[in-house]
């Protein structure tokens, strides 16, 4: 996308740059909105002052050629392995507490000290495996800790 600043030479930004001035301030002497539309100029300007090679930015989607299906570009897709699930049984024990335990806004559950150490009987160092069965989620003390 080519994009026209108000007929500002690029040139003159990469002058004012080299005269050691802030991304900030070159774009408060030339009014622009963005940091990102600076730096567009300075390598535009650089482009024309030959310091750097020509680059274009533009391309034509609709000129995109179509390249024929080979045999060697004719792939299975990718089947994705399962993940080893342990059986499905039911929980040997089931706590029930006087409060609920809900989904922050950060996407976190928070289990405390007494619901994990007093009510459950973990230690602390011991690693979970957690999977999700049918509308449960599920902590299995895991063997190998983490």
């Amino acid at each position: 996308m080519q994009i026209e600043y108000k007929n500002i030479d690029p040139k003159l930004v990469v002058n004012e740059i080299r005269n050691g001035r802030s991304l900030e301030s070159v774009q408060k002497v030339f009014g622009l909105r963005f940091k990102s539309e600076v730096q567009d100029l300075y390598l535009k300007g650089l482009m024309e002052l030959g310091e750097i090679p020509q680059v274009e930015f533009n391309r034509p989607v609709a000129q995109t050629p179509v390249l024929p299906v080979t045999q060697s570009q004719d792939r299975t897709p990718f089947r994705k392995r399962e993940r080893q699930r342990p059986p499905v049984s039911n929980p040997t024990v089931v706590i029930k507490t006087g409060n609920f335990r809900t989904i922050g806004q950060s996407g976190s559950v928070t289990l405390n000290r007494a619901l994990l150490i007093e009510m459950l009987g973990f230690r602390v160092g011991d690693s979970f495996e957690i999977y999700r069965e049918d509308d449960m989620v599920v902590l299995k003390k895991a063997a190998n800790p983490v």
